[in-house]
């Protein structure tokens, strides 16, 4: 299950799910301008970016693929231009350790938690008292004369602080 999720993901990423629908939005969201550094295609606000986003639209119009454009805006910019590094090769691993890192974070926080939680439960077991044993006749703590004992010494004691 978790094999078939991260396989799915990887294969947006790379962008090799293509459904026909138009991309010129979807490539000026995701290109980074080389006019305006930091930003993407979309958000420069630079009369040139909105003159490449023009570009391809007419490359779409054209009938180049998605992947067609950006090979030549590649060519033309360098590999800069794209926001993400391509899921290949040694930059894979910039794909692979955050999930990996995710995952092997999250086992180690429940195998602590676990242990801290086992270490209670063991804990607890000590500080209960021993159940009381049965007998057939209750035996008394106290007899009515040290109450009225207490009492009296309570009493003395509120006298003397008034």
């Amino acid at each position: 299950m978790l094999c078939s999720v991260l396989v799915a993901f990887m294969l947006a990423l790379a962008g090799c799910a293509d459904d026909g629908r138009p991309y010129t939005q979807d490539l000026s969201s995701e290109l980074m301008s080389p006019f305006c550094p930091g930003r993407t295609l979309a958000s420069c606000p630079s009369p040139q970016a909105g003159e490449l986003i023009q570009w391809i639209q007419v490359q779409e119009a054209a009938g180049a693929t998605k992947d067609e454009v950006v090979a030549m805006l590649i060519e033309r910019f360098g590999e800069e231009i794209q926001g993400a590094p391509p899921a290949e090769g040694i930059t894979l691993w910039a794909y692979i350790f955050p999930v990996a890192g995710f995952l092997g974070g999250g086992g180690l926080v429940a195998l602590v938690l676990r242990r801290i939680v086992g270490r209670r439960d063991d804990d607890g077991d000590d500080d209960e008292p021993p159940a009381p044993s049965v007998t057939a006749t209750p035996t008394p703590t106290t007899t009515p004369g040290d109450d009225d004992e207490l009492a009296r010494l309570v009493d003395e004691e509120l006298s003397n602080r008034r």
